[in-house]
This record gives C-alpha cells, structure tokens and sequence, in this order.
C-alpha cells in the first residue's frame, strides 16, 4: 500500500510533489484562517462601540465597509489591515482547487495500489479469500479514506501549531476563577477534554477492527456466491447458503476570538475522536490488504 506509492520512481512526482503541493495549500489556508480570527477581533469590537458613532454615522458606515469589502490592502501593497473579502475570496478558491487536487491525489494513490497488485495477483496460483474485493472495493476505500482522513489530519496539525500560541494568549482575557491563575489556561483545558474523549474512544473501540475485517469476510463470501449464482442458480445462492453468511456476531471581539480559536484548537486535537469510526474502518482495511499482500507474497509464482 505504501511502497506502491511512495517507493516507485513512476509514482514519486506524484507522491512527494502533490504532496508538497497539498501542504503548502493547507498551511496557506491555515494561515488566512489565522488572520481571519485577527479580523474577527476588530470587526466585532467595532460593532460593540458602534453606539460611538451615533453622530458621525457616515464615519461608523465607512469602518464598517472597510472591514468588509475594502481591498486597499491589495491596492497599497499589501500594508494594513485586510478585509474580510481580500481573506475570504482567496480562501474559498484555494479550499475548492485543493479539494479537487486532493481527489486526484487519492485516485493515482488507489491506481498505483491497483497496478501493484494485479500483476502479482495473476500469477498466484493459489486462491486467495477475496481477492476480487480486496483489489477493487478495499482499495477504492483506502484511497477515499486516507484522501479525507489524511487531509483532516495535516489540516488539523497545521491548525494546532498556528492556533496554540493564539490561544495561549487569549487565556489572559478569561477572568474565571482558578482558571484565570493557570498560564494557557484554555489550551489545557482543550488537551484534557480531547485526549481524554479519544482514551475512552481507544479503549472502548480496541475490537471493532477485528469484527469489520470478519464482517467484510463475510460480505466477500456473499457477493462471490451471488456472482457465481448468476451462472449457476442450480449450486449456487441457496438460501441456506446465504442464510448462514447472516448470522453471527469579555469584549465582544475578544470573545469571538477566543471563541474561534479554542474551536480550532479543540477541533485538532479532538480529530481522531470526531473520526472514530472512519479510524476504525481504516484500520479493518488496513489489515485486509496487508493480509492480501502476505499471500501474494507467499503464493506468487518467481
């Protein structure tokens, strides 16, 4: 799965250039994300104090619209406070590219994956439990999985590394008993909730694994005996047969910022606990294709 992509020399632009392609979008768009919670800041104060332009509303109506749609950022140099359109346009087209991108990332993964197997599988003499599944649906659903998953997970790095030290700072504006004496009081506060969802989660789930790689056994066994009963309706897709594949086992824009920050910072640190069950399935992939690599390996024909 990995040496398929990542040790070939046909594969390798696309495993470390795309690669590096999609991490530097993704600390790109981390970083507007950064300056967009800045931006929150400032917006919100201004709403607050709005009542201070009462008699100067053309004033009031001017920041406001500045804070929105001004792009004299761009137009002086890229010197001042940006807008929250000269943030967001450029944040939305580089989301949309790398979403596609990281689609193609994930099909040229599963076709370099495909590509390895077949051959080997060809001259394998022996049967191998699956195999039809493993080299279509398993490793369509790896691709998928590692394509989202993997996404979320660099996304959710970045975002910690950017985010903590916001966070650590805004700790200082929450006046809260006890946890206003503790230095960064909100980014422990994040750690313990997260990591302790995902020790639970951990050891709650420790079996699951195990009974999605049976269940998709059994599934593999039920679509090769459908497939060969529509040949062969007389020996093959008896009920009883099936049957037995069924049973079985503050100010106002300070509070939006540390309102948005502890959200990205806890998002990050919460990502495998809010993925679980993706985690999970994963992982049951994981193991059938590594299982079907070992008989390949063992039965291939040298």
């Amino acid at each position: 799965m990995i040496k398929a992509f990542y040790r070939s020399k046909k594969w390798a632009p696309w495993a470390y250039g795309g690669g590096a392609l999609l991490v530097a979008s993704l600390w790109i768009q981390v970083q507007i994300t950064v300056a967009i919670n800045t931006w929150y800041g400032g917006f919100y104060n201004l709403l607050q104090t709005s009542g201070e332009y009462k008699d100067n509303s053309a004033e009031g109506i001017a920041l406001f619209y500045d804070k929105l749609i001004s792009l004299s950022y761009w137009t002086n140099g890229f010197e001042g406070e940006p807008s929250f359109t000269v943030l967001a346009f450029p944040y939305v087209i580089l989301a949309v590219l790398t979403g596609w991108f990281t689609r193609v990332y994930g099909l040229r993964w599963r076709e370099a994956i495909t590509f390895d197997y077949i051959p080997r599988w060809r001259t394998v003499e022996e049967e191998i439990e699956g195999a039809s599944q493993r080299i279509q649906e398993d490793c369509n659903r790896f691709a998928r999985i590692v394509e989202s998953l993997g996404l979320q997970v660099v996304r959710a790095v970045m975002t910690l590394v950017a985010f903590l030290p916001v966070l650590w700072g805004l700790s200082v504006h929450v006046e809260i008993p006890f946890f206003s004496e503790i230095p960064g009081s909100l980014v422990w506060v994040t750690i313990i909730v997260s990591l302790g969802g995902l020790v639970i989660s951990w050891f709650v789930g420790w079996k699951l694994p195990g009974l999605e790689y049976n269940n998709q056994k059994v599934e593999a066994a039920f679509r090769k005996d459908l497939v060969l009963g529509e040949d062969d309706k007389a020996n093959y897709a008896q009920p009883e047969t099936i049957w037995s594949l069924f049973t079985g086992i503050i100010m106002l824009g300070v509070l939006v910022q540390v309102s948005n920050a502890f959200s990205k910072v806890h998002g990050g640190f919460a990502l495998f606990l809010h993925n679980w069950t993706t985690i999970t399935e994963l992982r049951s992939i994981w193991k059938r294709l590594h299982e079907f690599e070992r008989n390949l390996d063992r039965y291939e024909v040298k």
